[in-house]
This record gives structure tokens, sequence and C-alpha cells, in this order.
């Protein structure tokens, strides 16, 4: 394998000419204002002109030039919290509320690609989640068992058994999701903004929005006056002055490789190919793309709250070679291109999603970590203020209590108090 860092690019931008959409240069009257041109926006962006409303997507830079964009596109429910996750939060009923919601999610984006035949790397995979130690194949076992009580397509392979799908003798055991699939989430995302362009949504991109006064958005050139707005900025909330000590980020790396043949396949996927990944608390994830190349991430809790993007970053090469390595010794591979990405993040894991505790007809979408939970909290927008549903309400408000907040959050700091409630709530 290669032992030099690759080229610090997002691989997703490459070999793509990007048409960008016009600057918003006129005041516009519409019936809702969407900030945000990643998976969230877009997805609110198509449930709000299915109702029949006039909608206008603002977009700082260019649609899927976010965490949409730099993602490892795995399109599963199971994100950064389980089915049974949700059961020890809540309940049965409630997890199953929540599961079904985010593989809707899943659902819409298959649909999309699978009804406007968007060009994107669509490619269909089954999920593992592997455990790294006995202990962490028990948990996977009981979210078998939940899965499998509650209906859901599911299946639990033993260490041994597991050699038959994925080649290394690292892992103990593994749980199976059905019905996921991989995609370039740019390519999806600028693949979209031309199937709502066409049905009649305004996009414009290099459209910063820099100023929020009650229901009029401005942008460097122009006003926009809505009855409602989408707040879809993900990481970026706080820089509109929304929800400062609720939202941060997480830092996690991607790197892809040179294209493999079918024999080196075999050595990662003896049947088939599929989407994993590990049981750490900082997870390693992998998978094969329709191009034939091994992407691999992961993050550190050296990098994980870096207030910045870390790029060119040698320690994150070494660290994700040398898990390369050790799981797949008999690939022989060399990796062309590293790059990191910044997501949104609460501090208990799961999304920040509802409307403004003091305007009602703002709605905000952020820290959804993960492509499908952002679609389905994307057209959730629609739904809450249209059709009036508050299902999620209770579990995804942005107002919601965290363990660490108020005072003490003052007094550790943003970076810190983050830090901690995650490591706590895991």
């Amino acid at each position: 394998m290669n032992n030099w860092p690759p080229q610090d690019q997002v691989c997703w931008y490459l070999n793509k000419t990007l048409e960008l959409a016009p600057i918003c240069q006129e005041n516009i009257t519409a019936d809702v204002a969407i900030i945000g041109g990643g998976m969230a926006g877009l997805s609110a962006a198509q449930a709000w002109r299915k109702r029949g409303k006039k909608v206008v997507l603002l977009e700082q830079y260019y649609c899927g030039s976010g965490a949409s964009g730099k993602s490892s596109g795995f399109i599963t429910p199971n994100a950064e919290l389980s089915f049974t996750d949700f059961a020890n939060l809540y309940n049965f009923q409630s997890a199953h509320t929540m599961w079904d919601f985010f593989t809707s999610g899943v659902n819409d984006i298959r649909h999309n690609i699978q009804h406007h035949q968007l060009d994107c790397d669509y490619t269909a995979q089954d999920t593992l989640m592997v455990a790294n130690s006995p202990a962490d194949f028990k948990k996977l076992a009981t979210e078998y068992t939940n899965l499998a009580q509650h209906g859901y397509k599911t299946a639990l392979y033993t260490q041994d058994e597991m050699q038959r799908y994925i080649a290394s003798k690292s892992y103990f055991g593994a749980v199976l999701y059905e019905d996921s699939f991989g995609i370039n989430g740019y390519l999806y995302c600028q693949e979209m903004k031309k199937v709502l362009q066409k049905a009649g949504v305004l996009i414009f991109e290099n459209t910063p929005v820099v100023e929020i006064n009650e229901h009029m958005l401005r942008t460097p050139h122009a006003q926009i006056t809505a009855e409602y707005i989408v707040v879809c900025t993900d990481r970026f909330m706080p820089e509109l002055n929304l929800l400062p000590r609720e939202v941060y980020h997480a830092q996690t790396f991607l790197m892809i490789s040179e294209p493999l043949t079918d024999t080196q396949i075999r050595t990662i996927f003896p049947d088939k190919p599929f989407l994993a990944w590990d049981s750490d608390l900082i997870y390693t994830y992998f998978r094969m793309t329709s191009h034939r190349q091994l992407l691999v991430g992961g993050g550190s809790p050296f990098t994980a709250y870096d207030k910045q993007p870390r790029h060119h970053s040698n320690y994150m090469f070494k660290k994700l070679m040398g898990y390369v390595t050790r799981t797949f010794p008999h690939v022989n591979t060399r990796f062309t291109q590293l790059w990191p990405g910044l997501i949104g993040l609460s501090k208990d894991i799961a999304p920040l999603a509802g409307c403004d505790k003091d305007r009602p007809y703002m709605f905000y979408v952020s820290a959804a970590a993960g492509l499908p939970i952002a679609a389905a909290l994307g057209r959730y927008s629609a739904e809450n203020l249209l059709d009036k549903q508050s299902y999620l309400d209770a579990y995804f408000s942005p107002y919601r209590q965290f363990l660490i907040g108020g005072l003490l959050q003052t007094v550790l700091g943003t970076k810190l108090s983050f830090a901690l409630s995650n490591v706590i709530r895991r």
C-alpha cells in the first residue's frame, strides 16, 4: 500500500462540470424561503413545491458544497443512533416511530434516484454493523433481537459466519440492515437541483443569507420575503445567530482508493459488497463505490471537535491506513484522495428539528447526522408547518433539555461541552 499522503481533494467533485444556478439579484416574494442547498434543503424544497407553494432556495456556495456533498454517501436508517438506542431513550413504540421515519428518508432518496434517473453513483448494498469486541457483539445481538421482534428485516452473524461477508478476523460478529445503498451525495444534490428547477423552484447559488428579520431574508444583492422560512444550514446555524448553544460540529475524514480488481474486492467482500462500519465510539466505516473504489472513513478524539477542517492531515491518513492494513492485510492498493468534513452535531447525537420558539413560521433542521435523516426532516418541515403534523416534536425539538447547558456550558465552553455531552451520551 502507499505510504505517502494522497491529494487533499473531495473525490466527488472531480470530473464533473459545475453548472451554477444564478445569484439572487432581485427582491422576491414567496410562500417559503429555504436556506441551504444540501440534502435537507433540497428535500424541503421538493416537499413544499409538491404542495403547490412558491419556493425560493438560497445556497451560499453551491448545492452539495457542505456536509451532504462531502459525505460517505451511506443511505441507511441507522446513522448515529440505533433502533435500540431510541428504545432505551424512550420506548419501543417511539423507536418504531422514529425508525420508520428515518427509513422514509431512505425511500425518498431511492425514489428520486429511480424516478428521475439521477446520475449519482447509486450502488445497492446492504449494511453491516460489525463488532470490535465480544461486549460490542452482545449489544449488536440485542439490536438484532429488537429489530426482529418489531418486524424489521435483519440478521445476526457470529464471528465465524461473517467471514463469508467480510474477509477479516478483526470482528466478533455483525448485525445486518437491509435495503440500504450508497451514493455520491454531491452529484445527488446537483441532480436534484436540476429536477427542482424544472418543477418551478427558484434556486440561487453563491447567495448567502446575511440577515434574518421577521419574514424577510437579506442577501448581498436582494431581499426575500416569505410567509415561511426553513433553515437547513446544519453546522452553519450559529453563523446566522441561530441555536448557537445547541449546534456544534464533529469532524470525520474520508479517503478513496484507485479502482480495485475483482480479486482485490473479494479479499474484502468475498460474496458481495456491503456498507460497513464498526462499533467504536468514533467509528471507522468503508464501502465500495460503483467505480470499484474502496472508500474508508473515520475520525479520532484528537480531531473530532476541531474548530476548522484539518486539511492535509498526515495523522489521519496514517490512522486510516493502519486500520486498512490491520483489517485487510491482503489488499494492496493506493489511496488517491483524502479529505475532511464537518457535520452538524447536537449534544445528545439526535437531530435538531422544529419551529423557532418565538417565530412559529420558522423551521430548523440541523445535526441530522445522516443523509436519509436529513431528507426526511426536510420533508417534515412541510408536514409540520402546512399539514400540522407534530409527532416528532417531543423527540427533536431544538429546545429540549441537555445534560450540559446553561451556566455549566458557559464555564466549560462550547467545544468541551459538546465533547463531554457526546461521550456521556454514548
